[in-house]
């Protein structure tokens, strides 16, 4: 080899070897570099969650140092249905304090940061900054909660049974006694928006244009959930989701018994709907003094009085947890379905420990407010049977026999 050679050979090992001693410098420079953001990051970082209330300390202030009606406010809820909500989440679920004393989150605040969520609609981070907790502590409480929750409402929600006593709205007003003697309950669908991914959208999509899903809600006329059925898409029809709760044996009801429902829903057993196309006036007969021309008008008029206790619970429900009327977050669709089972339950357990409930003063308000209704029934809905038919049509001579006589007794005097 000549001396030519061997000096081209010893420039080529002479670049190379300084290219590699560059990159290990690089690579030396990076690793320095991922250290300090590392220890940065995660020992000497800047704390975010600065404030020195924490969530534990924010809910013992609010619930034993402070005016009641800053828990009503906060929680929805007064200061004894909390606490009695949290005494049966220790008794009946896995549900507990958190391990560490002094800086684990107690059932309290765990409770306290999932109310705020769903009575505020509001997201993780602004809990996060409300509560002083991380992002993952909030997320991990919330579901928590939420499983608690799911137990309670096997406990509160449930189906009447067949000698459930008859509700005192009927039984103690001449306008629905003896004629709904046999009814235990209104039902309807109603629509809560839901966040779905792009890809599955298009079944969700109500006839408005809105990416909902269709929850069946069965009521008492004490506003207090029996029933609930939600997950089935905005797309579908409420007789479809009806049927499909009766086909996988969900909802039941005892013989005899039926319930009221609109004009949307097919008038056969156990569903007793109004006459379609038929004026009932509701407020428009207040207002301008109208009195049922005929056996129908008058049928509609109290059907649509009574039923509509399930108009009122879904605006009763929406006011009281903001979450279910406002751009949902972005959960699981598992997860959205889950938390309408659990607000429904919640909703049922305030109702049963406490005798005023404001927001359903406020949704009755905001009901008189709005303008009167045209009272016409017409749905697509032509699916009937004739004993219905039948049942529907005695009920409605029976009330129009006797509202002419007492009309008759009236105009004697």
């Amino acid at each position: 080899m000549d001396r030519t050679m061997i000096q081209k050979s010893q420039k080529r090992r002479a670049f190379w070897r300084q290219r590699l001693l560059q990159n290990l410098r690089n690579t030396q420079r990076l690793a320095a570099i991922a250290v300090s953001y590392h220890i940065a990051q995660y020992y000497i970082k800047t704390p975010r969650l600065s404030s020195i209330i924490h969530g534990g300390d924010r809910i013992h202030e609010m619930l034993y140092f402070n005016h009641p009606d800053r828990v009503l406010h906060a929680l929805r809820m007064t200061k004894p249905t909390f606490l009695k909500l949290k005494e049966f989440c220790e008794e009946h679920t896995a549900l507990r304090n958190g391990r560490l004393p002094g800086k684990g989150v107690s059932i309290e605040e765990k409770l306290a940061m999932f109310l705020y969520n769903v009575s505020n609609g509001v997201s993780n981070r602004a809990t996060q900054e409300h509560f002083q907790r991380s992002g993952h502590t909030v997320s991990r409480c919330f579901h928590q909660v939420l499983d608690a929750l799911l137990i309670l409402h096997k406990q509160v929600v449930k189906l009447p049974g067949a000698t459930q006593p008859l509700d005192p709205r009927i039984a103690d007003d001449e306008k629905y006694f003896p004629y709904f003697q046999d009814c235990i309950g209104a039902l309807d669908g109603t629509h809560v928006d839901a966040f779905i991914q792009s890809e599955a959208q298009p079944p969700y999509r109500n006839r408005k244009g809105d990416l909902t899903q269709n929850v069946l809600g069965v009521c008492t006329f004490d506003l207090q959930f029996s029933f609930v059925y939600a997950g089935w898409e905005g797309s579908a029809h409420d007789t479809r989701v009806l049927d499909d709760a009766f086909l996988r044996g969900e909802f039941s009801v005892s013989p005899g018994k039926y319930y009221l429902g609109d004009a949307g829903y097919p008038n056969k057993a156990p569903c007793l709907m109004p006459y379609r196309g038929v004026r009932y006036h509701l407020r428009e007969q207040a207002l301008a003094s109208q009195r049922p021309s005929n056996s129908k008008e008058l049928f509609n008029l109290r059907h649509s009085s009574l039923r509509n206790a399930v108009e009122r619970i879904f605006g009763v429900l929406k006011r009281r947890f903001q979450c279910l009327a406002s751009k949902p977050q972005e959960f699981s669709f598992q997860t959205q379905v889950k938390l309408v089972y659990a607000l429904t339950a919640l909703h049922n357990f305030i109702r049963i420990h406490e005798v005023i409930d404001p927001f359903e003063q406020e949704e009755r308000a905001m009901a008189q407010a709005q303008p009167p209704d045209s009272g016409v029934q017409s749905d697509v809905v032509n699916e009937v049977t004739p004993q219905m038919e039948t049942f529907r049509d005695r009920i409605a001579g029976q009330m129009w026999t006797d509202y002419q006589q007492i009309l008759a007794q009236r105009r004697a005097r």
